[in-house]
Protein backbone atom coordinates (compact mmCIF):
# COMPACT_ATOMS: atom_id res chain seq x y z
CA UNK A 1 0.00 0.00 0.00
CA UNK A 2 1.36 3.42 -0.90
CA UNK A 3 1.20 6.38 1.45
CA UNK A 4 -1.69 8.70 0.74
CA UNK A 5 -0.30 12.21 1.22
CA UNK A 6 -3.84 13.41 1.84
CA UNK A 7 -4.00 11.29 5.00
CA UNK A 8 -1.26 13.48 6.51
CA UNK A 9 -2.21 17.03 7.44
CA UNK A 10 0.84 18.69 5.92
CA UNK A 11 -0.30 22.21 6.73
CA UNK A 12 -0.74 21.32 10.38
CA UNK A 13 2.67 19.65 10.48
CA UNK A 14 4.41 22.62 8.89
CA UNK A 15 2.61 25.01 11.23
CA UNK A 16 3.88 22.93 14.15
CA UNK A 17 7.43 23.12 12.81
CA UNK A 18 7.14 26.88 12.38
CA UNK A 19 5.82 27.23 15.93
CA UNK A 20 8.67 25.07 17.27
CA UNK A 21 11.23 27.22 15.50
CA UNK A 22 9.66 30.47 16.73
CA UNK A 23 8.66 29.48 20.27
CA UNK A 24 11.51 27.17 21.21
CA UNK A 25 14.52 27.12 18.89
CA UNK A 26 14.70 30.91 18.52
CA UNK A 27 14.18 31.53 22.24
CA UNK A 28 16.58 31.42 25.21
CA UNK A 29 16.22 28.59 27.71
CA UNK A 30 17.28 28.61 31.33
CA UNK A 31 18.76 25.09 31.12
CA UNK A 32 20.99 25.62 28.09
CA UNK A 33 24.05 26.48 30.13
CA UNK A 34 24.62 29.67 28.14
CA UNK A 35 22.82 32.85 27.14
CA UNK A 36 21.04 33.35 23.84
CA UNK A 37 18.54 31.26 21.90
CA UNK A 38 18.59 27.47 21.70
CA UNK A 39 20.05 27.85 18.21
CA UNK A 40 21.47 31.31 17.50
CA UNK A 41 21.63 30.65 13.75
CA UNK A 42 17.94 30.02 13.02
CA UNK A 43 16.65 33.59 13.15
CA UNK A 44 19.40 35.00 10.88
CA UNK A 45 18.97 31.98 8.59
CA UNK A 46 15.26 32.67 8.26
CA UNK A 47 15.91 36.35 7.58
CA UNK A 48 18.39 35.38 4.86
CA UNK A 49 15.98 32.82 3.36
CA UNK A 50 18.56 30.13 4.10
CA UNK A 51 16.33 27.64 5.91
CA UNK A 52 14.83 24.97 3.63
CA UNK A 53 12.01 22.79 5.00
CA UNK A 54 11.08 19.66 3.08
CA UNK A 55 8.53 16.99 3.96
CA UNK A 56 9.44 13.34 3.60
CA UNK A 57 6.71 10.73 4.18
CA UNK A 58 7.81 7.34 5.48
CA UNK A 59 4.55 5.53 4.74
CA UNK A 60 2.78 2.76 6.67
CA UNK A 61 5.84 0.53 7.10
CA UNK A 62 8.79 2.70 8.15
CA UNK A 63 12.12 0.91 8.33
CA UNK A 64 15.67 1.75 9.32
CA UNK A 65 16.75 1.36 5.71
CA UNK A 66 14.16 3.89 4.56
CA UNK A 67 14.93 6.49 7.23
CA UNK A 68 18.66 6.11 6.66
CA UNK A 69 18.11 6.67 2.95
CA UNK A 70 16.00 9.79 3.59
CA UNK A 71 18.80 11.27 5.67
CA UNK A 72 21.51 10.19 3.22
CA UNK A 73 19.57 11.79 0.36
CA UNK A 74 19.29 14.90 2.53
CA UNK A 75 23.07 15.15 2.57
CA UNK A 76 23.02 15.11 -1.23
CA UNK A 77 20.13 17.57 -1.39
CA UNK A 78 21.98 20.02 0.81
CA UNK A 79 24.65 20.53 -1.85
CA UNK A 80 22.02 20.79 -4.59
CA UNK A 81 19.83 23.49 -3.05
CA UNK A 82 19.92 26.83 -4.85
CA UNK A 83 20.79 28.69 -1.67
CA UNK A 84 19.88 32.36 -1.65
CA UNK A 85 22.10 33.18 1.31
CA UNK A 86 25.70 33.99 0.54
CA UNK A 87 26.85 32.97 4.02
CA UNK A 88 27.21 29.16 4.03
CA UNK A 89 27.09 29.10 7.84
CA UNK A 90 23.41 30.06 7.72
CA UNK A 91 22.29 27.27 5.40
CA UNK A 92 20.09 24.60 6.97
CA UNK A 93 17.85 21.89 5.57
CA UNK A 94 15.05 20.42 7.68
CA UNK A 95 13.71 17.02 6.65
CA UNK A 96 10.30 16.75 8.31
CA UNK A 97 8.72 13.30 8.69
CA UNK A 98 5.23 14.01 10.05
CA UNK A 99 3.91 10.46 9.59
CA UNK A 100 6.70 8.72 11.54
CA UNK A 101 4.80 7.18 14.48
CA UNK A 102 6.01 7.40 18.10
CA UNK A 103 6.98 3.72 18.23
CA UNK A 104 9.43 4.30 15.37
CA UNK A 105 11.11 7.49 16.56
CA UNK A 106 14.19 5.48 17.49
CA UNK A 107 14.85 5.13 13.75
CA UNK A 108 15.90 8.78 13.69
CA UNK A 109 18.39 8.23 16.50
CA UNK A 110 19.86 5.19 14.75
CA UNK A 111 20.06 7.09 11.45
CA UNK A 112 21.97 9.88 13.18
CA UNK A 113 24.47 7.40 14.61
CA UNK A 114 24.90 5.58 11.30
CA UNK A 115 25.28 8.66 9.09
CA UNK A 116 27.17 11.10 11.28
CA UNK A 117 30.58 9.84 10.02
CA UNK A 118 29.50 10.44 6.41
CA UNK A 119 28.06 13.87 7.18
CA UNK A 120 31.20 14.97 9.03
CA UNK A 121 33.36 13.82 6.12
CA UNK A 122 31.29 16.09 3.88
CA UNK A 123 31.71 19.04 6.24
CA UNK A 124 28.09 18.79 7.34
CA UNK A 125 26.33 18.21 10.65
CA UNK A 126 23.10 16.31 11.18
CA UNK A 127 20.80 16.35 14.19
CA UNK A 128 17.57 14.54 14.96
CA UNK A 129 14.60 16.09 16.76
CA UNK A 130 11.52 14.33 18.12
CA UNK A 131 9.41 14.15 21.26
CA UNK A 132 11.49 11.35 22.83
CA UNK A 133 14.94 12.53 21.78
CA UNK A 134 17.57 12.06 24.50
CA UNK A 135 20.26 14.30 22.98
CA UNK A 136 21.76 16.62 25.61
CA UNK A 137 22.74 20.29 25.46
CA UNK A 138 26.48 20.71 24.84
CA UNK A 139 26.91 22.84 27.96
CA UNK A 140 24.40 21.10 30.21
CA UNK A 141 24.32 17.29 30.00
CA UNK A 142 21.23 17.25 32.22
CA UNK A 143 19.09 19.04 29.61
CA UNK A 144 17.51 17.11 26.72
CA UNK A 145 17.61 19.90 24.18
CA UNK A 146 16.30 18.22 21.02
CA UNK A 147 12.63 17.62 21.81
CA UNK A 148 10.16 18.46 19.04
CA UNK A 149 6.53 17.55 18.47
CA UNK A 150 7.16 16.73 14.79
CA UNK A 151 9.95 14.26 13.91
CA UNK A 152 12.68 15.77 11.77
CA UNK A 153 16.37 15.77 10.91
CA UNK A 154 18.40 18.92 10.35
CA UNK A 155 21.35 19.16 7.96
CA UNK A 156 23.64 22.17 8.12
CA UNK A 157 27.18 23.28 7.41
CA UNK A 158 29.81 22.49 10.02
CA UNK A 159 30.53 25.51 12.23
CA UNK A 160 33.30 26.42 14.64
CA UNK A 161 31.26 25.53 17.74
CA UNK A 162 30.90 21.95 16.47
CA UNK A 163 34.14 21.01 18.22
CA UNK A 164 31.77 20.39 21.15
CA UNK A 165 30.26 17.50 19.15
CA UNK A 166 33.32 16.27 17.25
CA UNK A 167 36.14 16.02 19.77
CA UNK A 168 35.39 12.49 20.99
CA UNK A 169 36.46 10.64 17.83
CA UNK A 170 39.81 11.20 16.13
CA UNK A 171 38.49 11.05 12.55
CA UNK A 172 35.75 13.56 13.34
CA UNK A 173 38.17 15.90 15.08
CA UNK A 174 40.63 15.70 12.19
CA UNK A 175 37.90 16.76 9.76
CA UNK A 176 36.99 19.63 12.08
CA UNK A 177 40.60 20.71 12.57
CA UNK A 178 41.23 20.72 8.82
CA UNK A 179 38.50 23.33 8.48
CA UNK A 180 38.83 25.40 11.64
CA UNK A 181 42.32 24.79 13.02
CA UNK A 182 43.54 28.07 11.54
CA UNK A 183 41.04 29.93 13.70
CA UNK A 184 42.69 28.56 16.82
CA UNK A 185 46.16 29.42 15.57
CA UNK A 186 45.10 33.04 15.08
CA UNK A 187 44.19 34.38 18.52
CA UNK A 188 43.04 37.67 16.98
CA UNK A 189 39.89 35.90 15.79
CA UNK A 190 38.57 35.69 19.36
CA UNK A 191 37.40 32.08 19.69
CA UNK A 192 35.16 31.21 22.67
CA UNK A 193 37.46 30.04 25.51
CA UNK A 194 35.40 26.87 26.00
CA UNK A 195 35.87 25.90 22.36
CA UNK A 196 39.60 26.57 22.64
CA UNK A 197 39.79 24.38 25.73
CA UNK A 198 38.00 21.49 24.03
CA UNK A 199 40.06 21.91 20.85
CA UNK A 200 43.41 21.95 22.65
CA UNK A 201 42.47 18.98 24.82
CA UNK A 202 41.49 16.93 21.76
CA UNK A 203 44.62 17.99 19.89
CA UNK A 204 46.76 16.81 22.81
CA UNK A 205 44.80 13.56 23.13
CA UNK A 206 45.34 12.68 19.48
CA UNK A 207 48.93 13.90 19.36
CA UNK A 208 48.23 16.45 16.66
CA UNK A 209 50.60 19.34 15.97
CA UNK A 210 49.78 22.86 14.91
Amino acid sequence: MLTDALSVDLNKALEAVDGWLSDYIRQPHSELGRSGPVCPFVEPAQRADALEIRVRLVGPTPSQTLVDEIVRCGLDEFSEVDWKAGNPNLRSLLLVMPDLPPEHLHLLDAAHTALKPESVHRGLMIAQFHERCREKAARNPAFEVSHASVPMVAVRSMAIHDVLFLADRREWFEEYASRFGVRYRNSAQGVDPLLTEVYERARATYGMRG
